[in-house]
């Protein structure tokens, strides 16, 4: 009885010694797998400092404008309004005053109308006699600044051309009007310019300008807007 209990004793601790050792063979692949596998992932791989980044691309929204050249502003196109007077008329005499409007349309080219009025007469001992001359017409401009590089923005000189309507009338105290004495026929005419403007200040000018057309000699006044 004591072997067979000795025998059962051995058998048992036998058992015990094969699961243990079985175990720790199972164990061992599995933590190195573990290890491996945790040595070899991407996670923990180290991330460099100074690794560049790409920069981020836009991309324009479809049906967006693009602009390609700055809005030219108010103040690089100009509108100019002239007051001023005449002297030397291409008439009899007198002195036109006369009133012209011109804008900057595109780079130094600048258009307008312009109207003159002129009077010229002669009174004595109760006879008067009086010529009146109405000029209206469209005038262009070239603006010398930049071809002549004179590197002043307040100085802007000019040359260009006119032309329009001239209607010449004649009255006297007898009562002749019309044109039964007046040797100044209506009609178009044309005309030439060359002058200079210089700004006093932001807004406000005078003008100088000599030429054919109205009178030989003309000086004024100039707003800016």
């Amino acid at each position: 009885m004591k072997s067979y209990l000795l025998s059962l004793s051995l058998l048992v601790m036998s058992g015990f010694t094969a699961t243990a050792q079985n175990a720790t063979r199972f164990a061992q692949p599995a933590a190195s797998t573990k290890a491996t596998t945790t040595n070899t992932s991407p996670a923990a791989q180290p991330v460099a400092q100074n690794a560049p980044v790409s920069p981020q691309k836009t991309v324009p929204t479809p049906g967006a404008a693009v602009r390609t050249t700055p809005l030219q502003s108010s103040s690089e196109r100009p509108l100019y309004i002239n007051a001023g007077i005449g002297l030397g008329a291409y008439t009899a005499g007198g002195i036109p005053i006369g009133l012209s409007v011109e804008k900057t349309i595109q780079n130094n080219i600048s258009v307008g109308g312009s109207i003159d009025y002129a009077r010229y007469g002669y009174n004595t001992g109760g006879y008067s006699w009086h010529y009146s001359f109405i000029y209206a017409g469209a005038r262009g401009s070239y603006h010398l600044g930049e071809l002549l590089n004179t590197g002043n923005d307040k100085f802007d000189p000019y040359a260009g051309v006119s032309l329009g309507f001239r209607h010449a009338s004649y009255k006297d105290t007898y009562g002749y009007v019309g044109d039964y004495y007046n040797p100044y026929s209506s009609g178009l005419y044309l005309g030439i310019h060359l002058g200079a403007r210089y700004m006093f200040s932001e807004k406000f000018g005078g003008f100088a300008e000599v030429g054919y057309g109205v009178s030989a000699l003309r000086l004024g006044l100039s707003a800016k807007f």
